[in-house]
C-alpha cells in the first residue's frame, strides 16, 4: 500500500512539473545584444561563469566557466579565465603545469585535456602562497589545485588533484590554510533528473559534505547530509562551516566543533555563498524549478534570482538584492567589492555588475 502511494504521487508530481515545464517553456526570449539596463551592467562572451574568485591585488576576478556535469546535463570542457575589473576585459588563464604538491599521489592530469571547472576557492596558505581548488567534471570527476602567482600578471600553475571519479559528484570547494577542503556531495550514482523533480516536493537527503585531508583521507560528515549540497564556505576564524541545500531550500551554519547548527536561512534554492568580512552572501534562486527547465535551449536563462547578505554569526538576514535578470541570467554566485556586486551564473554568456546602493 505505501509503494503505492508513493508511486501515485511520484507520477501526479512529475505529470504537475512537466504540466509547469510546458507551460513556462517560451518564456525565455533570446537576448538582443549585450546591453545594460537600470539593474545590472553586463560583461559579455563568457560561458557559463559560475563561480568567481577575487585576486589578491583585489584587481581581477577568476572566473569558472561551466560546461555541465553528470548526471543532469551533458558534460563538456569549460575553462578558467581573468576578468580586469578595472579595464572590463576578459582573458583565459595561463596554465602551466608542476609537480604534484598539494593533491593526492593517486591523481595526475593530461595537460592536453581541458578542465570542466564548477565551484573555486583560493585561500592564502599558511606559507603564504595562494592556493586555488577548483571542482572539475571533465574529463572525470575531480578536484584539481592551482596556485595563482603573479608573472607580469596572475597566472595559474597546477600544483596536484584529488581523483573522485566513481566516489563523489562534488559541486562545489572551500580549502582550509593548510590545504585540506571540505566539499559538497551532491548526490549518488543513480541519481537522475527523476530526482531532482522528486526532491523538490520530498526534501529528502542527497548528499553531505566530505571532507578531504592531504594524507588522502576521506570523511564523510553525515551531520551535514541534505537535499542537493551546493555551495560551502568554510569561516576560518571561527571554524565555522555555511552549507547550501539547493533543493533543501535553506542555508546552515555549522559548528565544526559541536556539529551543531548555529543558524538557518530558508530561503528557495540557494546556490553559491561568499564569505567577506563579518558576512555571508548567498545567492538564491527566486524561481521554480519548473521554471528554469524551460531555459534548456535558451544561451541566457533570464529568471529572477536574489543575493542576500547575512550575518555570518547565525545567518539571520541583513540585506537582500533582488534582481529581475531581464538581461543577464540565472545567478550563482554574488562577490561584494569596492561598492559593486559581482554577479556570474550557471546559464548565461555574460558576467554583471549591480550596485550595491541598490538593496531592497
Amino acid at each position: 500500500m505505501r509503494k503505492t502511494i508513493i508511486t501515485i504521487l511520484g507520477v501526479l508530481t512529475l505529470s504537475l512539473v512537466a504540466f509547469l515545464w510546458l507551460g513556462n517553456e517560451n518564456n525565455n526570449e533570446p537576448l538582443d545584444g549585450c546591453k545594460d539596463n537600470e539593474e545590472l551592467k553586463v560583461y559579455c562572451n563568457f560561458m557559463n561563469p559560475e563561480d568567481l574568485a577575487l585576486t589578491p591585488d583585489g584587481n581581477f576576478l577568476i572566473v569558472a566557466e561551466f560546461g555541465g556535469m553528470a548526471l543532469l546535463t551533458e558534460v563538456t570542457s569549460g575553462k578558467l579565465s581573468f576578468f580586469n575589473i578595472k579595464d572590463k576585459i576578459k582573458s583565459q588563464a595561463k596554465i602551466t603545469f608542476g609537480e604534484n604538491e598539494w593533491g593526492s599521489d593517486d591523481c595526475s592530469r593530461d595537460p592536453s585535456v581541458p578542465f570542466g571547472p564548477h565551484g573555486i576557492d583560493l585561500v592564502q596558505r599558511e606559507d603564504g602562497r595562494q592556493q586555488l581548488a577548483v571542482v572539475s567534471h571533465h574529463p572525470n570527476e575531480s578536484i584539481e589545485m592551482f596556485e595563482l602567482l603573479e608573472k607580469d600578471g596572475w597566472v595559474l600553475e597546477w600544483k596536484g588533484c584529488v581523483d573522485v571519479d566513481g566516489k563523489y559528484y562534488f559541486n562545489d570547494v572551500s580549502l582550509d590554510m593548510s590545504g585540506n577542503f571540505y566539499a559538497t556531495h551532491m548526490f549518488e550514482s543513480d541519481f537522475s533528473m527523476i530526482s531532482a523533480l522528486w526532491n523538490v516536493f520530498a526534501k529528502s537527503d542527497t548528499g553531505m559534505v566530505v571532507k578531504w585531508t592531504q594524507d588522502n583521507k576521506f570523511e564523510e560528515l553525515n551531520f551535514t547530509a541534505g537535499s542537493f549540497p551546493n555551495g560551502i564556505a568554510l569561516d576560518q576564524k571561527n571554524n565555522n562551516l555555511i552549507v547550501n541545500y539547493n533543493l533543501g531550500d535553506k542555508s546552515i551554519l555549522f559548528d565544526l566543533n559541536s556539529k551543531q547548527s548555529l543558524g538557518i536561512y530558508e530561503h528557495n534554492s540557494p546556490d553559491n555563498v561568499v564569505i567577506k568580512g563579518s558576512f555571508a552572501w548567498v545567492t538564491n534562486h527566486d524561481h521554480s524549478v519548473a521554471e528554469s527547465l524551460g531555459c534548456a535551449e535558451t544561451v541566457n536563462c533570464t529568471l529572477p534570482f536574489s543575493v542576500n547578505k547575512l550575518s555570518l554569526s547565525d545567518l539571520s538576514l541583513v540585506e537582500s538584492y533582488k534582481f529581475k535578470s531581464k538581461n543577464m541570467g540565472i545567478g550563482t554566485v554574488g562577490l561584494p567589492h569596492d561598492g559593486s556586486l559581482w554577479i556570474g551564473s550557471y546559464h548565461s554568456d555574460r558576467l554583471a555588475e549591480a550596485s550595491l546602493s541598490l538593496s531592497e
